[in-house]
């Protein structure tokens, strides 16, 4: 299998049908998302065609990645934490509740945003390689896909209609606390699948490729024939 045949469909789906797709009819919105995940993998053809540059650019995108994914799983656990303490207040309004939520839709805008149009695609093709290494991205670059897609499907419009609504200085009635809990999904679990993700990509961190192994085996054999020779 190509890592084309992964990366091109995810970035028609997400960079372009749920992206693009916003501004231009979904037909060339989805063209739009192939054509980037094809950029990016002849940006990453041309960083593998120099070996030290490839496994240089292996080794960060992978250190991006995980800690991309550690800002988004603990930021998205801090706004559950924040929001679910502000719904105990017996003082909360739908004013401050609002501003409360509204700082994280850009911050997950930007995280996300460099995460599946940049950094996601990028390691795909670069780590592209056999190996316990790629198995682990694979897995994490798989739980990513489904969850944006849940995400655009389901959390993003929900949240983003009650961002929208006119909200009043009046104090929260229990009903209007169950509404806004259930309209900001409060019990989003995607934190924890972030963090999954995370640490996937953290052990793949640590990991050495195969062919870096199989590499340094074969110098190993070559220092220990070379002494041998010498003795």
């Amino acid at each position: 299998m190509k890592p084309y045949l992964l990366v091109v469909p995810f970035s028609a789906l997400i960079t372009g049908l749920f992206n693009a797709g916003k501004v231009v009819p979904w037909p060339p919105a989805i063209l739009i998302g192939a054509a980037w995940a094809l950029l990016m993998g002849l940006i990453a053809h041309w960083l593998r065609r120099n070996p030290r540059r490839g496994r240089w650019s292996e080794d960060v995108l992978i250190g991006v990645a995980t800690t991309a994914l550690a800002f988004a799983a603990c930021g998205g656990l801090m706004a559950i934490l924040l929001l679910n303490g502000a719904m105990r207040s017996t003082s909360l309004s739908g004013e401050a509740l609002e501003q409360m939520f509204l700082p994280s839709i850009p911050y997950y805008i930007i995280v996300n945003s460099l995460l599946e149009m940049l950094i996601i695609p990028l390691v795909l093709y670069v780590s592209w390689r056999p190996g316990r290494r790629r198995i682990l991205i694979l897995a994490a670059a798989a739980l990513y896909f489904g969850m944006r897609v849940w995400t655009y499907v389901a959390f993003a419009p929900a949240r983003l209609d009650w961002a929208d609504s006119a909200h009043s200085t009046q104090v929260l009635t229990p009903a209007d606390r169950t509404q806004a809990a259930g309209d900001l999904m409060l019990d989003d679990p995607r934190w924890a699948l972030l963090m999954v993700m995370f640490v996937l990509f953290l052990i793949a961190a640590f990991l050495r490729p195969a062919h870096r192994q199989a590499q340094q085996g074969i110098t190993d054999r070559d220092e220990r024939t070379i002494g041998a020779t010498i003795s």
